[in-house]
């Protein structure tokens, strides 16, 4: 009697930064190959989130989905482009709940002073949406000019904990695929498998973000939210501006959407 085959086990990891950090790029060093498309591609790259599969990529034979998220903006400067980025987060990590959870987010950040618009970014994902129950790893990218890449990293240590952004782990790469910098190209990429394998957590974790049901959207419509619902709204409004230093206004719609979507 043939035996059954196994149900496919995978870890979903989230990659998540600023507009133009190089997400797309970073995927591409990861699978060695062009599968996800670049800033050089498309006007606006990634408009909500690209699912990326890589078959048999941990050492147990389980698969690893890559998820490219959308650009994160200043929400200062682009309000409605941030609340845009924040409503396909909202669909992104419902669909990780029914897809079993997350196991690692990785946040990819390009060579830059590390500042305020830095920490933001990492409170949101990290803090707020998964409240620190995710584990986190840096990737920052571009440092092909960099003699010794984990140097910058040696560099700015100090203003990452001055800013309190505090990871599992972190890799110093270069996702250019170019003759002059192939060695570095080649150590970014084991380095960066290696950071994933050994971070992405075991059990996957729920954000528990359920989608809203149609008679919650009705009574929400009619000024009657559903109490469970209108909790985690205050809340997350209150992590947004005690956390990520947002303006009530603006906390106050980016939670709406979040919990609403």
């Amino acid at each position: 009697m043939a035996k059954k085959k196994n149900a496919v086990n995978a870890k979903n990891i989230v990659i998540f930064g600023a507009m133009g950090a190089g997400k797309s790029s970073l995927i591409n060093l990861i699978a060695d190959k062009k599968i996800a498309k670049t800033g050089s591609d498309l006007k606006r790259c990634t408009l909500t989130w690209t699912k990326h599969v890589l078959p048999q990529f941990f050492d147990d034979g389980m698969q690893c989905n890559i998820f490219d998220t959308m650009g994160i903006e200043n929400p200062e400067l682009e309000s409605d482009e941030y609340h845009r980025s924040i409503k396909n987060a909202s669909r992104l990590l419902r669909k990780l709940d029914e897809c079993g959870g997350t196991s690692l987010l990785v946040y990819c950040v390009k060579k830059q002073r590390v500042n305020s618009a830095l920490r933001n970014n990492y409170q949101l994902f990290h803090d707020v949406l998964y409240q620190r129950r995710v584990p986190i790893v840096m990737v920052v990218t571009c440092l092909e000019d960099e003699k010794v890449m984990e140097e910058w990293w040696t560099r700015n240590r100090a203003s990452l904990e001055e800013f309190q952004i505090a990871v599992k782990g972190h890799a110093c790469v270069t996702t250019l695929k170019d003759r002059d910098v192939m060695m570095k190209y080649k150590t970014s990429r084991e380095v960066v498998h290696g950071l994933i394998r050994q971070h992405a957590a075991i059990t996957p974790v729920s954000g528990e973000w359920k989608q809203e049901g149609i008679v919650s959207a009705f009574m929400r419509r009619f000024r009657q939210p559903d109490p469970e619902d209108k909790d985690k709204e205050d809340k997350l409004q209150e992590d947004l501006e005690g956390q990520c230093g947002m303006k009530k206004e603006l906390a106050s719609k980016v939670a709406k959407a979040f919990v609403y979507t």
